[in-house]
Parts: C-alpha cells; structure tokens; sequence
C-alpha cells in the first residue's frame, strides 16, 4: 500500500482472520481499489475498508515528501510523531496540540508544518519562540507544552482533517525561518526547491490530525 502517498493507512487482522483497512486519504484512493489489493492476498474473502477523504489539497505536501517518507519507513530509528492524547481520538477546539517529534538516527534539524484544511500552512518549528529546530540523534523533542518556554497552539477552525509534516535534515532546509503562518501555495514551491537540494540522508514523515468544533 505504500504506492498510495497521499494516504495514511491501517491494517488490522481480525480474529476470524479477515482484513481490515481504515484511515485517510487526501488523494484518489479508491476504497473498491483498495479492497482488491487486499484481495491478492486473501482467498475467499473481501477486505473491510473504512477510509476518510481528508482536502485533496493535502496531497501536494505528501506528494513532495513521498520519497523522504519511504526513506524513514526503511530506517531502523526512524523520525516519528506521537500525540500527547490517543492519536485516533479527534482534537476539539480549544484544545491544546501537543506532540512529541522522535528525532532519526543522526543529529538532526526539523521543519515541522501544519496544513490547515483551508490551504494554509503554519510553521511551528522554527517559530519566533524557538529559532532552532535542532536535534540530536534520537533525541524526542516536544512542541506545544504550556510553560515550557516554547510556543503552542489551540485548536480552532476550519474544521476536518489537517496534516503536520515533519522533516529531518543534516542542515536547515531554509537559511532563514519562514514567516510562522503563510499561503500554502506560496511555500510549497519553495519547499520543493528546497527538498531538491536537501542532502539524501534527509527524511521525513507525516500525520493527519482530525480537528472539530468544541
């Protein structure tokens, strides 16, 4: 299922032995499409398939991260996110968004982006609070605690299904932080131009995050 980048997929084997697949997508996967890629590898039966349909806008930063991502799947200590709360559970507004960034197996610098529904994009590391986003290997670095002296975040509309993208790079993508909130369609260019030239150990990964209305 790796081939489906704009997706983040689940797969479950039940006790009666039958395959579950569930989770988002901000692409064209098809459910029907999914079911018979599952079906290759069962024999009489189908493939249960629940999946949400995330903004197609969403696509396009999964699409120019998708060879840095299966570069992370394939690493021994790769670069995760992991929520503070249960992940499947959905964010409400007012709701503090914190999570913790799982530094690769090398030191490290980290850009991390939250895409809104709405088409835009907001940096949350660097920001104005916290310049570097260095790492070292390993290392788990925690963004969006109160009283830690770093920046945070309430969760508030739009509404839906949003995505924070997180990659690890030897040296910084930018030579100098981004505005902290700006126009999706302006800063995918120049994050494209900056993968381009970014060295091959870089990586990275990415996590839909489900927000609604307190």
């Amino acid at each position: 299922m790796a081939e489906f980048h704009c997706a983040e997929l689940n797969v479950a084997i039940g006790k009666d032995h039958r395959v579950a697949i569930s989770g988002l997508t901000a692409g064209d996967t098809d459910p029907d499409s999914l079911a018979l890629l599952a079906q290759d590898f069962l024999i009489g039966q189908r493939a249960a398939v629940e999946i949400e349909r995330a903004s197609p806008a969403l696509c396009e930063p999964l699409t120019l991260i998708g060879p840095f991502r299966s570069a992370n799947a394939g690493s021994a200590a790769p670069l995760a996110i992991r929520f503070k709360n249960a992940a499947e559970r959905p964010f409400e507004g007012g709701q503090d968004l914190v999570f913790d960034i799982t530094a690769p197996e090398f030191p490290a610098h980290l850009q991390v982006d939250y895409f809104t529904s709405d088409g835009d994009v907001i940096h949350l590391l660097p920001n104005p609070l916290e310049i570097s986003g260095r790492v070292e290997s390993g290392a788990v670095r925690r963004l969006g605690e109160r009283g830690a002296g770093g920046r945070s975040w309430s969760i508030g509309p739009p509404y839906g299904h949003e995505l924070i993208v997180v990659i690890a790079s030897p040296t910084p993508l930018f030579p100098s932080p981004r505005p902290e909130a700006e126009a999706a369609a302006s800063y995918l260019p120049a994050l494209k131009q900056a993968l381009d030239s970014a060295a091959p150990v870089t990586v990275a990964t990415a996590r839909f995050v489900k927000t609604n209305a307190p």
